[in-house]
């Protein structure tokens, strides 16, 4: 292996694990975190074949100029365009979905109760099913299934969150929330993006985050709406 490779890949290691780690206290028909299929440094590495994004690190004036959230539009699994601006006044949860995951049971399970507790107040779930990672299956028509099957949430088609190939939304949710030494790169599935009602993008919660830190955030921004 090349010098430079080698760097990549310690690069690429570090800062996967430097984002912090919480257990998840899973309730009865949880999955048990200890036991999912924790990233390998070859995992993280398979999302490009330098293990980083480069386009990550190039100008994106058009995504960095947009204020907000709402100036873009995503498709459903059957090719309807959506715009986001009809989530407008709407706190938002957006994820990369893969179905054959390790974190897969544990983030469907705890983001529906998250759905069924605050939605009233004003939550909405998108969920991105993505393969960058190849651990995502059955493409768009596994998303419409999945959507059928899980009301609770809003699924849209399946798209790239990395590399040259990804979709503008992703480009821009990464240049406002960069995660661990500014990279901006998605390092595994089940990243998460919370958006507050103006659609400003708050805070960028990584794969291996526990959900108590979350929840107190989606609180927090939903407090002035009565539930």
């Amino acid at each position: 292996m090349k010098i430079q490779e080698c760097i990549l890949l310690i690069f690429a290691t570090i800062s996967f694990w430097a984002e912090p780690f919480s257990a998840v206290n899973c309730q009865q028909g949880y999955s048990n975190p200890l036991n999912l299929n924790w990233p390998t440094s070859a995992d993280i590495l398979e999302s490009s074949p330098f293990g980083y994004d480069k386009s990550s690190f190039e100008s994106n004036s058009d995504e960095e100029s947009c204020c907000n959230l709402y100036n873009f539009v995503v498709k459903r699994p059957n090719g309807q365009d959506v715009c986001l601006k009809q989530y407008a006044g709407k706190v938002l949860i957006i994820l990369n979905y893969a179905s054959g995951c390790g974190f897969t049971q544990d983030n469907v399970c705890t983001l529906t109760e998250f759905s069924n507790k605050y939605r009233a107040c004003g939550l909405e779930i998108l969920v991105f099913p993505s393969n960058d990672f190849s651990q995502n299956f059955g493409g768009n028509t596994a998303a419409q299934i999945f959507a059928d099957n899980h009301p609770q949430f809003e699924v849209f088609a399946e798209i790239c969150v990395n590399g040259r190939a990804q979709h503008p939304m992703y480009r821009f949710l990464k240049n406002k929330l960069p995660g661990a030494f500014n990279t901006k790169t998605i390092k595994w599935n089940f990243t998460k993006f919370v958006v507050d009602r103006n659609g400003c993008p708050i805070q960028r919660f990584a794969a291996t985050d526990g959900f108590t830190d979350l929840e107190e955030l989606i609180q927090e921004l939903l407090k002035n709406q009565n539930c």
